[in-house]
């Protein structure tokens, strides 16, 4: 008996585990903040107090790429930009994902979004 309540438990977990993965996945790839003008004002804090200093006021460029452009450097989708935000790029680029976590980069592409020409 203890052998299959052991073997319940470790499918659940499994179970838990998929799911949770593939929640993870569909976050990274739609930007749940795409269209909302409220929360600019938080992806631009955000962005101020974390990427301003190499990406420059508005995000036209500094030391780093110019992000006011729709075509960007490693991707122009939502998913590419969180990939180049949370996991960093080499040359400079550095991680953010633990830093900022995921609502905080998404809120910070939104803000991005709003100023593209």
């Amino acid at each position: 008996m203890r052998k299959s309540a052991a073997v319940v438990a470790a499918i659940s977990l499994l179970l838990c585990a998929a799911a949770e993965l593939s929640f993870s996945a569909e976050a990274k790839t739609n930007n749940p903040y795409g269209g909302n003008t409220s929360v600019l004002k938080e992806g631009k804090r955000i962005y101020e107090s974390n990427c301003k200093s190499c990406h420059g006021d508005g995000a036209k460029g500094d030391i780093c790429p110019d992000l006011t452009t729709k075509k960007k450097k490693f991707g122009n989708t939502d998913a590419d930009v969180y990939t180049t935000i949370s996991k960093g790029r080499p040359a400079g680029m550095p991680n953010w994902d633990n830093t900022l976590g995921s609502d905080k980069i998404w809120k910070v592409i939104a803000y991005l979004r709003s100023l593209e020409k």
